[in-house]
């Protein structure tokens, strides 16, 4: 009797424990002050605060319109399109874990802007005003990529278009590409994305919490399935890339202290099609753009136009 009692305060706790990371990494939450250069989750782009808040206040005052999609599975997700004159170019802005496309890409949208592409901020699910309660590390986000295609073909017209990543959203275009993609999409920029979803929370999980992810992995899988519907081993970048005729341009900074850089290393290996990345020797988590600015906006804008029509 005591040792049942035991075993039951053990998976009541283990179950617990493991409700609460399911929580913490995958369900919605709201991140106060995510646009607010003062707030202390922004402290990090401090050395870099005049430029971002720059590119911001260009963001704002550009005219756009909010743009409507639903996803493959119900949920209504939200943009914001920047028409730029009558350019038959688009480039998709793809925003990283529980952030936001305006903070994500301050400076690269006027760089964008002013190459003459029209932009797309989108608000993955179950961020900003996008619907959804549970985030799946680019899973089910690069499904949305299809919708949000579909949109800029049917009601825009596009003739070319460009998908850009950061963090989750680089995740997000590169594992797009496992679908039949129209041949309107010309390239993929993928700044600082991960492997897969399993391979980035067994990372965080020892990092931050000191917790072995091979074991835990599994249980915190079959949450996973039972409340979201999807896998954490469901795909690999490195495989869908093998795959993959697009042209693609990697971006990481090499102290990068959340994705390991050689994940974009492996990333790089693997693809098939056109390739090229450039590594930031400097640079932490998402910060290659700002730290080294004058040479990231050449290569990008050289491989936008060198694969334009």
């Amino acid at each position: 009797m005591v040792v049942a009692i035991i075993l039951f305060i053990v998976l009541l706790l283990l179950g617990g424990a493991l409700w609460f990371f399911f929580n913490l990494a995958f369900v919605r939450q709201n991140v106060e002050g995510i646009e607010d250069l003062d707030s202390d989750i922004n402290k990090f782009l401090a050395d870099y605060k005049p430029q971002v808040e720059e590119g911001m206040r260009f963001a704002d005052e550009q005219p756009f319109e909010y743009v409507t999609v639903e996803s493959f599975d119900k949920l209504k997700l939200i943009g914001k399109y920047y028409k730029n004159g009558e350019s038959d170019r688009t480039i998709m802005l793809f925003h990283g874990y529980r952030s936001a496309p305006k903070r994500d890409f301050s400076c690269a949208i006027k760089m964008y802007y002013e190459m003459g592409l029209n932009v797309l901020l989108v608000d993955q699910r179950a961020h900003g005003k996008s619907e959804g309660k549970v985030i799946t590390f680019g899973v089910k986000e690069s499904h949305d990529v299809l919708s949000w295609i579909e949109l800029i073909l049917v009601r825009y017209g596009q003739k070319q278009i460009f998908l850009d990543g950061i963090s989750m959203g680089a995740t997000t275009v590169m594992l797009s590409t496992r679908f039949n993609l129209p041949p309107n999409v010309k390239g993929i920029i993928a700044d600082c994305g991960f492997t897969s979803p399993a391979e980035i929370i067994k990372i965080v999980a020892k990092r931050n919490f000191h917790i072995n992810g091979a074991l835990v992995l599994p249980l915190m899988n079959l949450l996973c399935k039972l409340f979201a519907d999807f896998s954490l081993y469901e795909f690999s970048v490195e495989e869908v890339l093998k795959n993959s005729k697009i042209p693609i341009f990697i971006l990481h900074g090499k102290k990068d202290g959340l994705v390991p850089f050689e994940m974009s290393e492996r990333a790089f290996r693997a693809a098939s099609a056109q390739k090229e990345i450039h590594l930031v020797d400097e640079a932490d988590h998402g910060m290659s753009f700002l730290l080294d600015r004058e040479n990231v906006s050449r290569k990008l804008t050289d491989f936008i136009n060198r694969n334009s029509d």
